[in-house]
């Protein structure tokens, strides 16, 4: 499918990239161009530069890094270490009033509206089309309230009118009381006017439920939740440039440029070739997080090291920019917070193709996102929630998937063994998953093609020979008893043959007498009829928490508590919203959900540079 609108207008050394020429084959493209490694392997990408980060006897040669390696064990790893500053050019090769790295989705608000406020803007953008991640996301949230759209449907939470204090309150108790109360409190009040702003844009049809806004036609079920934000990035990309923002694709930031005291831009690469541009007024760092960069999960996500078994949301992810900020002094927030999504199979330590990310709309993942026989390496059940399981919820809810990551990332080893026989392909839509209302249908394999966009081959409406690409590559065991099905899974024969007996007599009986939160009685499928299926399961990551320390103006922070001139953050770049050591539940990351995120502290960098910079 076309961009309804003519990319060819955003700028690159390199040629005009077409949202289908992208779609049709970049994604692969663009992952091996910024490191093979990353999608074959379990090796973080490697960065583009040298490390400087440890001299001859492994000791860090710079003082940047000595301080984070003392603070932080691994910080000083070769794809963790801080990305040392450029110093100012005699002359520079172009000038903006603001250079904004990375176009996703934040980053194209930031562009529109700095442009829109009659600002010159440069936005540099690695790949070679905009959105990020956001594109691949199914909704926008602004789970607090406070725009117009939400104040029309008296919504907000805890209750209506929106009360600031109250949200904080509840807020602060799920993320352990430990995010900044000034902050998160300038972050809760400029998100209504941020949501205004952005549904109000031309193109932006958005239909608001409450806390979550869906593009129409994914509301209007004329288009599937896969690229379910597609068209909004769409439309943002049109604003921007009719705005006169100068979008550069294929350019990354390769340093970012100070003098010591200010950042006064960016050294970008395009091509080959390196220029300097110069940001009068300041630089915005919106590249999002580092989910793909496993050096920097080890030193900064240390739990998500030990938990998750893919990387992500998406293969750009790799956290170069957040490492030039540490470059740069500055300090860090969210330590060991981070997001997950359930279901992702384990690719490397029993079979597979040791890549380090799929996609999370694969048939596979939807086969086992569902609650079949789930138990850790001792063979005892783990537990499975879902909205339908709202009787059995904490006052509140929070019952969802996110809820299973947490769980079953807790089992020993970090991992669950989820199995199924041959009638999955019938039992899985008997399940009682999800609520008839929810559009993120991620339970249910896609089945219609219809409504599934062009994505280039990244995911089909035929779910079923997904699942036997998966066997064939071994991710997925699929075995005539369940003596080889243990063995696939280096689960002790035993132990499985008992686990499958007592699931067995408790599916004949109906009723789940064994978990605190039961099994609703249309999950209750027996292990009875081989072949066997089976795989490996922990978490996929989502979002990435940590990131440099920010004030309330999102102006990047130094340890000392000092800001650094120049240099603002949007999240997930920056880090902070959810608090320290804080994964896996509903409440993480998600007062603004996924997309939200990034797209309203894309807005309010954008405005507070204003603000602050005149």
């Amino acid at each position: 499918m076309e961009s309804p609108f003519n990319t060819a207008k955003s700028k690159a050394a390199s040629g005009a990239f077409s949202r289908r020429s992208f779609i049709k084959g970049g994604l692969v493209a663009s992952a091996a161009a910024f490191g093979g490694a990353a999608l074959a392997g379990c090796a973080a990408p490697a960065a583009s530069e040298p490390k400087g980060s440890a001299g001859d006897a492994g000791v860090p040669t710079d003082e940047i890094t000595a301080r984070l390696a003392e603070r932080v064990k691994g910080a000083d790893l070769p794809d963790a270490a801080p990305i040392m500053p450029a110093d100012p050019p005699e002359t520079w090769d172009d000038e903006a009033d603001v250079v904004v790295v990375g176009v996703g989705g934040g980053g194209l608000v930031a562009v529109a509206y700095l442009a829109q406020k009659g600002l010159k803007v440069i936005g540099i953008e690695k790949e070679g089309i905009v959105g990020g991640a956001s594109r691949h996301a199914c909704t926008f949230a602004n789970v607090f309230g406070g725009s117009k759209d939400q104040n029309e449907l008296e919504f907000s939470v805890p209750s209506f009118p929106p009360d600031v204090h109250a949200f904080m309150r509840l807020y602060e108790q799920d993320n352990s009381y430990s995010i900044d109360e000034k902050y998160l409190k300038n972050m809760l009040e400029m998100s209504g006017p941020a949501c205004d702003w952005i549904m109000e844009q031309d193109g932006v049809d958005m239909v608001c439920l409450g806390p979550i806004w869906h593009d129409r036609a994914v509301h209007e079920g004329t288009q599937n939740v896969v690229l379910g934000m597609d068209n909004p990035t769409n439309a943002m990309e049109q604003v921007a440039l009719d705005a006169g923002a100068d979008i550069r694709l294929s350019t990354k930031c390769a340093k970012l440029v100070s003098d010591g005291e200010r950042v006064l831009g960016v050294v970008a690469e395009s091509g080959g070739k390196e220029s300097y541009i110069k940001a009068a007024k300041g630089v915005i760092l919106s590249a999002g997080g580092f989910g793909m960069n496993r050096d920097l999960i080890k030193a900064y996500l240390p739990s998500a090291y030990e938990g998750t078994v893919q990387g992500g949301p998406m293969p750009s992810h790799t956290g170069e920019v957040f490492r030039m900020g540490l470059g740069l002094g500055a300090d860090f927030s969210g330590y060991d917070s981070w997001s997950c999504w359930e279901g992702a199979i384990d690719e490397e330590t029993a079979g597979g193709d040791g890549q380090f990310w799929h996609y999370f709309w694969h048939g596979e993942r939807q086969l086992f996102h569902n609650p079949w026989l789930i138990i850790d390496k001792r063979g005892n059940r783990q537990p499975y929630f879902a909205q339908t399981q709202e009787l059995f919820a904490n006052p509140g809810g929070q019952m969802g998937d996110l809820s299973n990551c947490a769980a079953w990332m807790s089992a020993v080893g970090h991992k669950v063994y989820s199995i199924c026989d041959s009638n999955f392909p019938t039992n899985i839509f008997e399940n009682n998953v999800l609520l008839p209302t929810q559009s993120d249908r991620n339970r249910i394999p896609l089945t219609d093609p219809d409504v599934l966009i062009d994505n280039g081959g990244l995911v089909s409406a035929d779910w079923l020979s997904e699942v036997e690409d998966a066997v064939a590559r071994g991710a997925v065991k699929k075995a005539d008893t369940l003596e080889e099905l243990a063995e696939m899974l280096t689960l002790d024969p035993e132990v499985l043959k008992s686990a499958v007996k007592e699931y067995n007599e408790l599916c004949e009986k109906g009723v789940d007498e064994e978990m605190s939160t039961p099994y609703d009685p249309t999950w209750l499928h027996p292990v009875q009829d081989p072949p066997f299926y089976g795989a490996i399961v922990g978490g996929q990551m989502a979002k990435t928490m940590c990131g440099l320390r920010t004030d309330e103006n999102l102006q990047v922070m130094k340890e000392d508590g000092t800001l650094i001139p120049g240099l603002y953050a949007n999240a997930t770049t920056a880090g902070g919203l959810s608090g320290e050591a804080n994964y896996g539940c509903f409440w993480n990351s998600t007062v603004f959900g996924g997309v939200g995120t990034s797209w309203i502290t894309g807005w309010i960098a954008a405005q507070c540079l204003i603000d602050n910079e005149g």
